[in-house]
């Protein structure tokens, strides 16, 4: 009569159809029965995996169950997580890669989740908004700060200041306010202040003696309004990500020759129930940790099945506060561009 560990060999070799009978065909029973008598540890999962994939993910379940420390085993099959200070963390080649737990609605109207979260967190600068200055008196120099409209007054000075200019050749009424006789008008530091707060006078100057101005002040709206729309999504994504990561993605610094990269990192919030979903999920099929050896490929199989996919709602327009701390934070180096 066969021997409890020989009917571990002859599972470990591929054998259970031979003896399957006793346990009523269900694998189960005689994993709970090698976990009651110690030898559960005894079971070969890689060699379950080659012969009958369709039930590693029970086998893994149950050792799980029974041998907490078994996670550890499992961390060894995920190629992009790594153990630091006591918790799992997934290992990125660069944050684009965070994208892919994001849903591919490449077929909306409207936007692809996946795409925006891969152009917020990449390098590149991404600027999917132009020509957004309506009015660059209204949208630029009415938000200004003290500081930058001391800095634009200068400006004005140096570029039409101190000289004497012909009514004549200006339209707006405005420009008599400045004016030296009935002819001509001079922009100087006492009154260049009040020019700035004369809408009509500046915008007609803003069409031609400082139609440049207008150019750099169009350009810094853009500008302004894409960082604050990148912070929005940022937020957002970010936000999103909490349900599988926890606290925000750190660096490693790796050297490559002469080379330093920076690859990120981040703590997985949860990893032993993720693997457990993904274990429960399949159990009965193909799809083993041995094939999805990596935690983003397992969780892009599990959100797959389940439609769990991370999502971003957005709003069509960033914070108006925020672009206008950006356009006073960028007013000094846009004035020269």
């Amino acid at each position: 009569m066969a021997s409890l560990r020989d009917y571990i060999e002859m599972f470990n070799d591929g054998e259970w159809d031979e003896f399957s009978n006793i346990f009523g065909g269900r694998v189960e029973p005689f994993l709970k029965l090698l976990s009651r008598r110690g030898l559960l540890s005894e079971i070969d999962v890689q060699m379950v995996d080659d012969r009958y994939p369709e039930l590693t993910n029970e086998v893994m379940l149950t050792l799980l169950e029974h041998d907490p420390s078994y996670i550890n085993y499992i961390v060894g099959l995920l190629s992009d997580v790594s153990t630091r200070d006591g918790g799992y963390y997934l290992e990125l080649r660069d944050l684009e890669e965070l994208s892919e737990f994001f849903k591919d609605n490449s077929n909306s109207r409207n936007y692809n989740d996946r795409d925006v979260v891969k152009n917020v967190l990449g390098e590149d600068w991404w600027d999917p908004y132009y020509d957004t200055v309506y009015n660059v008196y209204n949208d630029i120099i009415k938000v200004l700060n003290d500081k930058n409209i001391t800095e634009l007054a200068t400006y004005i000075i140096e570029k039409i200041g101190n000289k004497e200019l012909k009514l004549s050749d200006y339209r707006s009424s405005s420009f008599e306010d400045f004016s030296i006789d009935d002819e001509n008008f001079i922009i100087t530091e006492s009154n260049v202040r009040e020019l700035i707060d004369n809408q009509d006078a500046m915008e007609e100057l803003l069409k031609g003696d400082l139609s440049e101005l207008s150019s750099n002040m169009r350009g810094l709206g853009d500008e302004a309004y894409n960082y604050a729309y990148n912070d929005m999504v940022f937020d957002e994504v970010m936000n999103e990500l909490s349900t599988l990561f926890e606290g925000k993605h750190e660096w490693d610094v790796v050297k490559r020759g002469e080379r330093t990269l920076q690859k990120p990192f981040i703590k997985i919030r949860d990893l032993k129930g993720n693997i457990v979903e993904f274990l429960n999920t399949f159990k009965n099929h193909n799809y083993t940790l041995f094939y999805y050896d990596n935690y983003t490929a397992m969780m892009d199989q599990l959100m797959q099945d389940t439609g769990d996919f991370l999502t971003i709602g957005l709003s069509d327009y960033p914070d108006h506060r925020k672009v206008e701390e950006y356009i006073n934070e960028g007013f000094p180096d846009r004035l020269y561009w």
